[in-house]
């Protein structure tokens, strides 16, 4: 069988300070200079002054770590669906919680009194790291287990300067999705794909591959994406720009917003020679 999103159960939300800065922050500041250098050193990366971001990350005033963010969506989400009996939560996230080490799954197990349930996190895959998310939820539900719980998170703050992160200029962000295997449901999944070595040159011909493999046709199917992809020309359906500042929930949000699907969807991400992408129908 097949898993399903149902539109009007994802909740989404951004939000500003929810906890105080650190404090006092000059006695944490060589604490976490130690910890941003050796990081860098782990990576095979010399750590410069110049590079520290530190001391703004201490003391902001929009800290926002991912349990607070869930912890203020999760009332929301679960007064739309019964989350009683969940058998995965997985958390999806592009940049680090502002809490590093915190088990955010764990948090949400705990809160929705789940004592069976699995909980882990994927990153280091970039914002389609939610799209490999629904590809493992997929797999795993399987047999008797019928219901997963996506989370999908980033905040804006590093210890260390990025110069991609600074063009973004990113929001703290999540988007908390609820999938179940059934018979019947608004957007049926239709699989997962990533591609090596896809150039921005000719990227909608690759687009188009990508959604008659998943079972979908171009002409009828609403891509949804950042601009830079979503602006090329030859894609031969509509077309849906996502808040690239959103990060990972950008598609979730941009569903979230659309109300009753009347169309299949097809989301991508492009980054870095890779397209991913994920098949979303209404059949």
């Amino acid at each position: 069988m097949s898993i399903f999103i149902d539109p009007r159960t994802i909740v989404c939300g951004t939000f500003g300070g929810l906890e105080p800065a650190a404090a006092p922050v000059v006695d944490k500041v060589d604490y976490w200079e130690d910890y941003t250098r050796r990081f860098f050193k782990s990576n095979g990366r010399d750590y410069t002054e110049s590079e520290s971001n530190v001391v703004r990350w201490l003391s902001a005033d929009d800290r926002a770590p991912f349990v607070e963010m869930v912890r203020a969506l999760l009332p929301i989400l679960s007064s739309r669906a019964d989350l009683s009996n969940i058998d995965l939560v997985i958390l999806a996230h592009w940049l680090p919680d502002i809490h590093l080490g915190t088990s955010v799954t764990n948090f949400a197990l705990h809160t929705l009194e789940l004592t069976e349930g699995l909980g882990f996190a994927i990153s280091d895959r970039g914002a389609s790291a939610p799209l490999f998310a629904l590809h493992c939820i997929e797999r795993y539900l399987t047999g008797p287990r019928s219901k997963a719980l996506l989370m999908v998170m980033d905040q804006k703050h590093l210890l260390y300067r990025s110069e991609l992160v600074e063009r973004i200029d990113p929001l703290n962000s999540a988007s908390l999705v609820l999938v179940q295997r059934d018979e019947h449901g608004p957007l049926r999944y239709r699989g997962y794909r990533r591609h090596h070595g896809i150039a921005s040159v000719g990227l909608a011909e690759q687009l188009r591959i990508m959604a008659q493999d998943l079972g979908l046709h171009p002409q009828a199917c609403t891509l949804i994406a950042d601009a830079d992809i979503a602006d090329q020309p030859g894609w031969p359906g509509p077309v849906l720009i996502q808040d690239r500042r959103l990060l990972c929930s950008a598609p979730f949000a941009a569903l979230a917003d659309l109300g009753p699907p009347g169309n299949d969807y097809l989301i991508v991400v492009h980054d870095e020679l890779s397209l991913t992408g994920i098949g979303l129908s209404t059949g």
